[in-house]
């Protein structure tokens, strides 16, 4: 059964401005323990390691392949937009 309390994720905030070169190293220390904390929670709930680390790679690229569609939609949209005025 799913449990019903949610938990706060404290991941800090940038500390540099987006087109700084280590900010996605940066981005990735801030993620890690969260991240971490999250596989041994589910390793603790009964799923195997490796498992996990998968499921997290596939939920991670589904997100990103979901983000490059909705931007691509935002465009389009905003094409038709355009040619609409």
């Amino acid at each position: 059964m799913r449990s019903m309390s949610k938990h706060m994720i404290d991941i800090p905030a940038p500390s540099v401005p987006p087109d700084d070169e280590n900010r996605h190293l940066l981005c990735q220390m801030a993620i890690e323990i969260p991240l971490q904390e999250i596989v041994e929670a589910a390793v603790k709930a009964g799923w195997e390691e490796t498992e996990v680390l998968t499921a997290i790679i596939e939920v991670a690229d589904n997100l990103v392949l979901a983000h490059g569609s909705n931007a691509e939609l935002d465009a389009l949209l905003k094409a038709i937009r355009r040619n609409l005025d």
